[in-house]
């Protein structure tokens, strides 16, 4: 395998930002610090659920509110647990993880249409001889784009998919509680 560079790790950041604004995801951290008891029972003290960019900037205060916790049960183990999500899916796992699916595949077609304008462009003004359409390492390339694009979309539609299941569910529990 070939060496990476710090900016293709660089480039693959911007691609999956890309995509996920794309996507409108907004990101939110659910932040629950539970003591743990002598006898091994949990019990949820204090819990937060915060947009993640005040979490980043506002750390201290899960720390301050863990410590102060710690000086209230001496005797306890106070636990500091973190989830992060996408607040218009909520905190459910099945949907986070098709998110991450689609956000990588989304990604993917990015860096793989960047290659292929990077390399036509070389091409064009380099090769006197180019040509884009009858290039077969080009069309190779093009074709498993077209795959990508293909796995996007079917990302997509069984996100919408779970999502819909997931508000039938949600809303079938509101009534039964009701």
């Amino acid at each position: 395998m070939a060496q990476e560079s710090i900016d293709d790790f660089i480039q693959m950041a911007k691609d999956y930002a890309k995509a996920e604004k794309e996507l409108g995801v907004q990101h939110w951290v659910f932040v629950s610090i539970e003591r743990k008891g002598e006898f091994g029972d949990r019990e949820r003290i204090y819990s937060y659920d915060l947009p993640r960019e005040l979490y980043e900037r506002r750390k201290w205060v899960i720390r301050w509110r863990a410590a102060k916790l710690q000086c209230q049960y001496p005797k306890d183990s106070i636990n500091c647990y973190l989830s992060y999500y996408d607040n218009r899916l909520g905190n459910d796992l099945k949907l986070t993880d098709d998110l991450r699916t689609l956000i990588s595949c989304k990604a993917q077609v990015s860096k793989q249409q960047r290659l292929i304008d990077e390399y036509v462009a070389w091409h064009s003004t380099n090769d006197l001889f180019f040509d884009e359409e009858n290039d077969d390492g080009l069309m190779k390339v093009r074709k498993k784009l077209a795959q990508k694009v293909a796995n996007v979309k079917a990302a997509e539609e069984r996100l919408k998919l779970k999502i819909k299941e997931y508000e039938t569910e949600r809303k079938r529990l509101d009534t039964a509680s009701r």
